[in-house]
């Protein structure tokens, strides 16, 4: 599974790395978020996490964790 992201353009971006795989668990993640809760994380192995990778598919360190809050109705 691929899912990363990683922060490019000095900072200004933020670039999402996926397989099919990864988009679907984008995607669930999203949904969850959409009808139970006000956030979520997305992590890595070494951050407790499975849903993000470690690396980006050009073999970068990739973000840690994502936190993805909604800001309500």
């Amino acid at each position: 599974m691929m899912l990363s992201f990683q922060v490019v353009n000095s900072g200004q971006a933020i670039q999402i790395a996926c397989d099919q795989h990864g988009l679907a668990t984008l995607i669930g993640a999203l949904e969850k978020l959409r009808s139970t809760a006000d956030h979520i994380h997305l992590r890595t192995p070494s951050n407790g996490g499975r849903e993000l990778s470690e690396q980006t598919p050009w073999g970068d360190e990739a973000i840690g964790e994502v936190i993805i809050t909604t800001g309500g109705d």
